[in-house]
């Protein structure tokens, strides 16, 4: 994916029309924007931002509504009776389409007031072949629209590809640097298995294997009661998946909320000792919680496997003791019934060897013992019954010591766990006393209250969905028996069976696949930041979901997590997250275009004042392999800090950002050369 190019109207800064057109060479494949500071720079970065997504990169303390788009210059000469409007029209293209981007604003003037306010606003997207650009394609309705620039320009991602150097660590894009897992897999092609899975089985009512369900018919009204508690199940379920879904959000809300804390305690922590200890205490503490857990599990499957043994003693004693004093002396043979006598004289010969005859002896001595047999006398089965009594006795002769060993254990690590509590509570006050947090503190509190409610009702709902599905299941059975046996249904019923399997391998794939991604990509963001900064006793990884972690090394050995980063960390460990990315989707694509397969494009990166915070060796290590590992690279960046990059040889196109002393509005002028 390239920008081929960007035009502005009115746009804050900008008066007027200015465009610029990238560079798409493979080889120059970097475009230079340099101006100084307060020229407009960042008003550039922000006109990606609007145009794609509508939304502008706030400061901290700010909203959306704060920023006026329309140049005041235009505003100034408009009167109660004018109209302005604002427009930014990006054109992008990718190995087979192009695409025609356009969002625009018209204002009138709340005169005499300096406001302007939004009185018509349009979002338009055209789509051609790049074989025949002329003819174009209007994609209508404005989800749709934006449903296709975040498939192209993943929005969760922009914070990234639209790298704004000198403000990341306070500004947001209504929130759009979160969770960040879903586009990632847009990026690495594993969104292709979702939307399947989804349409073959996850998305309720119009899911292909409920509609092919829905063709089976049956007769009467057991079939139709069953299949009525099916439809109930599957809406219960949908139900609950969208509980689930508000409780992730939820959930993500508030570890965003606790993790800003957090940071906040972490960076006024004035004694060293304190913290270290307290950090230290918080080790011991999961080591105990863990250790405590595991005695208190088999506490418990102790019980559970033996305490019915032990409880049924005293009844099982009791009953034998009962039950003999009224059956007196067994006289059975153990381990025969009636029906082994019954066979015997039906077959007409004794195991003796003599035959059976009427009024026999034989006859008389079998038919006598016959009634000392169950089911005429118990004297069998009691024998059984005793025999487990004095197996489950002997089994849990030991189980009373067992059990109380166990015990003592599990006190003995909740003894230790709340020592260690304790411990901690009084390091904290000791901190307290120094700093007050408290306010801060009952905050964190309550942040994470909320999130462990909103995970164990995560939690609950999954546990839900998982007994309705085993329900459905339950329900399909009874189904198939009450199914007329017709051809039709066969028919439909193959093809239920077909789509079950289907979604069933797609799954197993999507899983695998996803794990080696994850483990690839944990791989070479390491290698990136390895090869970009001059950091050996630090080291980055990925988490599950796709939050990036600095690592230090610590005196002991091993690695710990450093939450507390200087800007230019955050800097650095953005950087290689971002070269990562882009490397792998480069590499992938590199490898289908081997095959016939269709693989999403990589994207450009775009970056705003990127290395304001970075010392001038890491400056050109990062800038060295920017072009290597993307299509595009567009920068906008200081004059005084372009030597440092040494990406001459790469410029393809270079502009210079104009601004008179004397006016508020800026232009853009091409340059030969880098000025």
């Amino acid at each position: 994916m390239r920008f081929k190019s960007l035009e502005m109207s009115n746009f804050m800064r900008y008066k007027g029309n200015n465009r610029i057109e990238f560079s798409c060479d493979d080889k120059k494949n970097v475009t230079i924007i340099l101006g100084d500071n307060t020229a407009g720079k960042t008003t550039i970065a922000q006109a990606f931002r609007w145009c794609l997504y509508g939304a502008l990169l706030t400061e901290r303390g700010k909203k959306q509504e704060d920023y006026q788009l329309l140049n005041n210059d235009i505003l100034a000469k408009m009167d109660a009776n004018s109209r302005a409007s604002v427009f930014i029209e990006i054109i992008a293209e990718d190995d087979r389409h192009v695409y025609q981007i356009r969002r625009e604003v018209q204002y009138t003037r709340l005169y005499p007031k300096m406001i302007a306010k939004e009185f018509y606003k349009k979002v338009a997207l055209y789509q051609s072949e790049k074989d025949d650009p002329d003819i174009k394609l209007e994609i209508q309705g404005d989800s749709e629209i934006n449903e296709l620039i975040n498939e192209l320009f993943p929005r969760n991602l922009s914070h990234y590809f639209l790298f704004d150097g000198e403000r990341w660590s306070d500004a947001t894009v209504d929130g759009v640097k979160e969770n960040i897992k879903d586009s990632v897999h847009i990026l690495t092609g594993l969104s292709a298995y979702q939307a399947a899975m989804k349409h073959l089985k996850d998305m309720g009512g119009n899911s292909v294997i409920r509609k092919f369900n829905d063709k089976i018919k049956g007769s009467g009204n057991i079939y139709d009661n069953l299949a009525e508690d099916r439809k109930q199940m599957e809406r219960k379920i949908e139900k609950c998946e969208e509980s689930v879904e508000t409780a992730k959000i939820n959930i993500t809300h508030y570890e965003t909320k606790c993790q800003e804390i957090e940071n906040y305690l972490e960076e006024n922590k004035n004694t060293e000792i304190l913290q270290n200890k307290y950090k230290q205490c918080q080790v011991v503490r999961r080591t105990q919680e863990e250790r405590k857990n595991s005695e208190y599990r088999a506490l418990v499957q102790r019980f559970s496997e033996k305490a019915f043994m032990i409880f049924a003693e005293p009844m099982i004693e009791a009953s034998l003791k009962m039950v003999k004093s009224v059956a007196g002396e067994r006289r059975d043979i153990p381990h025969m019934h009636q029906a082994s006598i019954d066979h015997i004289i039906k077959s007409g010969k004794c195991i003796c060897g003599h035959s059976i005859l009427p009024d026999s002896t034989e006859y008389q001595n079998l038919m006598e013992q016959r009634n000392y047999l169950p089911p005429a006398d118990i004297g069998s089965l009691l024998g059984e019954f005793e025999h487990i009594g004095r197996n489950w006795k002997n089994t849990t002769s030991d189980t009373f010591d067992d059990m109380r060993e166990s015990a003592q254990r599990v006190d003995d690590c909740l003894r230790a766990y709340e020592e260690t509590c304790n411990q901690l509570s009084s390091i904290e006050t000791q901190m307290n006393e120094q700093i007050d947090f408290k306010e801060k503190k009952n905050q964190l509190q309550h942040y994470r209250n909320e999130m462990k409610r909103h995970c164990n009702e995560k939690g609950e709902l999954e546990g839900r969905i998982e007994s309705y599905r085993k329900r459905i299941a339950t329900i399909e059975t009874d189904m198939r028996k009450q199914e007329a046996q017709s051809e039709e249904n066969k028919k439909w019923r193959m093809r239920v069976e077909m789509a079950e399997q289907v979604y069933a391998r797609m799954k197993k794939d999507f899983k695998e696949r996803e794990r080696e991604i994850f483990t690839e990509l944990n791989q070479q963001i390491q290698n990136n930041f390895e090869r970009m900064f001059n950091a050996k006793d630090k080291k980055i990884q990925l988490t599950e979901q796709y939050n990036i972690q600095m690592l230090y090394k610590t005196e002991i050995g091993g690695y710990r997590e450093e939450k507390n980063l200087s800007e230019g960390e955050k800097i650095a460990r953005n950087f290689a997250f971002i070269v990562t990315i882009m490397e792998y989707s480069r590499k992938k694509k590199a490898q289908k275009l081997m095959s016939d397969e269709i693989e999403n494009d990589t994207l450009p990166i775009v970056l705003d004042g990127p290395f304001s915070k970075l010392g001038d060796e890491n400056i050109r290590l990062i800038a060295k392999v920017l072009p290597e590992v993307s299509e595009q690279v567009i920068i906008f960046m200081l004059r005084k800090d372009w030597a440092y990059t040494g990406l001459d040889e790469y410029v393809g196109a270079s502009y210079s950002i104009d601004k008179d002393a004397d006016k508020s509005y800026a232009s853009i002028r091409r340059t030969g050369g880098i000025l």
